[in-house]
């Protein structure tokens, strides 16, 4: 009798499927699935219930990029019950952090919701940077753009060639070729594996080069850096190899182990203007470095972040004792921790600290950098160098999205990879303030070992392939004014 009985279910399971499938066919192709295309956030409840099941992920665009080197920037995978009320907050962190690999202009996600049933299909969207640039080199050699436009000169330019080839294999891999001839003279090669292992974790990168100046600054004065030119030869020769072993077990934190060579070789002039300028006023120094790094980034776009938080650490100890003639003998410290708010849709807040503490009984003047490079400045003060081994710097910046991000179209240009633009004009109010402390080349220079502040307004522009264009108009605490032009994120 058992056989019956169950040969009566498995022929009711069966029919009854049959039944099932013909009812839903019944409704139509249009109500078994809704599409539905996200941009921020998922209307009510699409499913009737608390949780929603990821059926599976789908990717398109995507033509170079393997599909691996995408699954690892997402927070989600197929199989897993999301509830529905974060589900907004998952693909959009998702889509920032493919976003933020610098591979694609757009993201876009769209979901398939089954009608009668808890669970999607999350489809991603892509539209594709391009991969390969031949940059023809024509810069200002400036250590910022103010510096330049307060005395132009052609004589301080650099020219040449840089190739690029980005998401090489497919696998986020980049190789670089650089020739710059001009004022500051590089020729490096360089190869970066973001993931060697099948977990995707541990990554390494190789850099080569040689730097050469006829000009450097060997002295500053009155916070301005003074020039030495050796005429028929170079006053400073660097040969670098730089290597970089990455740790990355999450999306968010990031571990960096540095091993660097370096040989300088200066030109005997250049030490009779200022024996401070290298360890024991030697003409050639070489030394190894060893370097650790650890940055935690949940910033939503990191070329212009409006929302999340940020920070890093970053440890070298230059000079191991290893080789002939090895005399440099310094530690440095430095750290930076940024903060993001949305106030409302076009209103946003951030603020940031960068710092740097440094130890050695004697630390050559080369080897100096306060305030005045790169994005160590305190606003105001961009057309001078403040010298340290010790510095501290607070931003803050209220910004206001006078055209927020818009995507548009330029007609007369076939390919996606450039005719799709975004871009945003945002007006920001600004305050800054910072310290750097000075040992060994104080004198003479006012802005040292004092209190440094700037406030003031600015217009950014921010468009696609990461570009920023800042100009701002600042006021110091000493009164003086200026406008100042700038090509990355303030904080």
């Amino acid at each position: 009798m058992w056989y019956r009985v169950f040969l009566i279910i498995l022929l009711t399971g069966c029919f009854g499927g049959l039944f099932a499938q013909d009812a839903i066919a019944d409704l139509g192709p249009e109500t078994r699935f809704v599409k539905i295309d996200f941009n921020g956030e998922l209307p009510g409840n699409m499913v009737h219930q608390d949780f929603v099941v990821i059926e599976k992920i789908e990717f398109e665009g995507n033509n170079a990029t393997r599909q691996h080197i995408l699954l690892r920037e997402l927070v989600f995978a197929p199989g897993d019950t999301l509830d529905y009320a974060g589900l907004s907050r998952v693909l959009e962190q998702s889509r920032e952090n493919l976003l933020n690999t610098s591979l694609f202009n757009f993201v876009n996600v769209s979901l398939l919701f089954h009608d009668l049933m808890p669970v999607a299909s999350v489809k991603f969207t892509f539209v594709e940077r391009w991969y390969i640039w031949p940059f023809p080199i024509f810069e200002v050699a400036e250590r910022n753009l103010n510096d330049w436009v307060m005395s132009p000169s052609f004589d301080r330019t650099n020219y040449g060639v840089y190739i690029v080839k980005e998401n090489f294999r497919g696998r986020m891999e980049r190789v670089s070729i650089l020739a710059r001839a001009g004022y500051r003279q590089n020729y490096s090669v360089g190869y970066t594996i973001p993931y060697l292992n099948r977990a995707q974790r541990l990554g390494l990168s190789v850099h080569v080069g040689l730097n050469r100046r006829r000009e450097v600054d060997y002295l500053t004065a009155d916070n301005q850096q003074l020039f030495f030119s050796e005429k028929g030869s170079y006053a400073l020769q660097q040969f670098y190899v730089q290597t970089r072993l990455s740790y990355r077990p999450g999306i968010h934190n990031t571990h960096a182990f540095m091993v660097d060579y370096n040989r300088y070789q200066f030109a005997d002039s250049l030490l009779i203007l200022n024996p401070l300028y290298s360890p024991g006023a030697a003409t050639i120094s070489p030394f190894i470095s060893l370097g650790y790094e650890f940055r935690h980034d949940h910033r939503d776009i990191r070329a212009y972040p409006l929302r999340g938080h940020y920070f890093d650490l970053r440890l070298r100890r230059q000079g191991l004792g290893l080789l002939n003639n090895e005399e440099m003998d310094m530690t440095t410290a430095e750290t930076s921790l940024r903060r993001f708010w949305e106030l409302n849709p076009r209103w946003f807040f951030a603020t940031g600290i960068n710092a740097k503490v440094s130890h050695g009984d004697f630390q050559p003047y080369y080897m100096q950098q306060g305030l005045g490079f790169k994005g160590d400045i305190v606003r105001g003060y961009e057309n001078f160098v403040i010298d340290g081994q010790h510095f501290v710097v607070l931003k803050s910046n209220f910004k206001y999205a006078l055209v927020p991000n818009r995507v548009d179209r330029i007609g007369f240009i076939n390919n996606e990879k450039f005719s799709l633009i975004h871009y945003a004009l945002y007006v920001n109010f600004f305050a800054d303030v910072g310290y750097v402390h000075d040992t060994f080349f104080y004198k003479g220079n006012p802005y040292s070992n004092t209190i440094l502040s700037g406030a003031g307004i600015g217009l950014d522009l921010v468009t696609y392939y990461d570009k920023v264009f800042r100009t701002e108009f600042s006021v110091t605490r000493q009164g003086d004014t200026g406008i100042y032009l700038h090509l990355i994120a303030p904080i």
